[in-house]
């Protein structure tokens, strides 16, 4: 789709303190085996059975950087599994990085500076129909549960005509619903509307506050925050009911293949965290509050509310989920067209972890 009119509130400086690998080199992280046992030294003394024992050393950890897409509690599962040490259980020593935008996202997967990340379905298949080898291994938030929030003055969608309106990127799911809102309340998206990249949700909340901007597609807390700071509910997305992943767990075919037990160990720590935010309510408000810098404790008790029903317990991508991107694809790119949804999913190793009953086991 050809976009008339951009407007972006600058966070180069951001995207380049994001973006940067923190020990140097850009490559994507080699998964590594665990040390080999200590053998004892030559001629000890005794010949004790314990002085034969070989010296057991921990399995080393393998570093791996993991990419986030924007710092919402959409996410909170991933960072509830680095708080609590899940990551590292399964023998990952993991560094979540923040990445404003999921163009930004798509070009560090592809170059190798992030072996795996957070990724909605929209950029995720633009990037495959263009010929990349994104695709998906996992999931767990798979249906569109944005607000649409505007000033106080703005009385209906209809009347943002001529205004602008908040996006986080130009290839991201909040693109995507976006646009769908204002079609389906009678504006064209590229005519209408100047629609303006911030980068984050965050800044879209705070731009729509500031009066930067007419409106905003939020979640919450900065949903909350925008209520009570006086601004009008336009829609709530989940009313339509639209299949799609928001939180997909993406990375590149080639690297998936090379690396078969870093995905596994990856979906492992993740399912784990999808369950502990399920069931321990209060760490998982302590930890959504340290990642989005807030201790207003009815505020954090709405967003977990909020969040609760969205994170899926299933880790399997669900096809179905890609028709809707496919569909919006089609009208600029032929090749949607003819494109199976099934063909931006990899489910070999969930289907794995179901065969061997670990998924099943996680919800025991």
């Amino acid at each position: 789709m050809q976009w008339r009119r951009w407007a972006g509130i600058g966070l180069v400086a951001l995207c380049l303190l994001a973006c940067s690998p923190s020990g140097g080199g850009g490559a994507a992280p080699r998964e590594t085996g665990a040390s080999a046992p200590v053998a004892p030294a030559a001629g000890s003394a005794g010949g004790s059975p314990d002085a034969a024992r070989p010296a057991a050393t921990a399995p080393a950890l393998v570093p791996m950087r993991f990419g986030l897409n924007t710092p919402t509690p959409e996410l909170a599962p991933v960072w509830v599994a680095r708080e609590e040490g899940l990551f590292a259980r399964y023998g990952i020593d993991v560094e979540l990085v923040t990445i404003p935008g999921a163009d930004l996202i798509v070009a560090s997967l592809l170059s190798g500076d992030l072996p795996l990340s957070i990724l909605g379905a929209t950029a995720l298949v633009n990037s495959a129909l263009g010929g990349s080898d994104l695709a998906y291994v996992g999931s767990f938030t798979n249906v569109l549960a944005f607000q649409f929030y505007g000033r106080p003055e703005i009385g209906a969608v209809a009347d943002l005509r001529g205004k602008q309106v908040a996006i986080t990127s130009r290839g991201g799911v909040i693109r995507r619903v976006t646009e769908t809102t204002l079609a389906r309340n009678g504006l064209d998206p590229e005519r209408d509307v100047t629609l303006v990249v911030t980068g984050n949700v965050p800044n879209s909340a705070s731009s729509l506050i500031a009066g930067a901007v007419a409106a905003a597609m939020i979640s919450p807390p900065a949903s909350f925050q925008a209520e009570d700071e006086g601004m009008r509910l336009l829609v709530d997305t989940a009313d339509y009911h639209i299949l799609a992943i928001t939180s997909g767990i993406a990375g590149r075919r080639a690297w998936i293949d090379a690396n078969p037990d870093l995905v596994r160990h990856t979906l492992q720590a993740i399912a784990e965290g999808i369950a502990f935010a399920h069931r321990d309510k209060e760490r998982t408000k302590a930890v959504i509050g340290r990642y989005t810098n807030t201790e207003d404790a009815v505020l954090l008790e709405r967003t977990y509310n909020a969040q609760l029903r969205n994170w899926q317990k299933e880790l399997r991508p669900p096809p179905e989920a890609l028709r809707g991107d496919l569909e919006a694809a089609a009208s600029d790119n032929p090749a949607a067209r003819d494109a199976r949804p099934e063909q931006f999913v990899d489910n070999r190793p969930v289907d794995d972890l179901e065969r061997e009953g670990f998924l099943p086991r996680v919800w025991q």
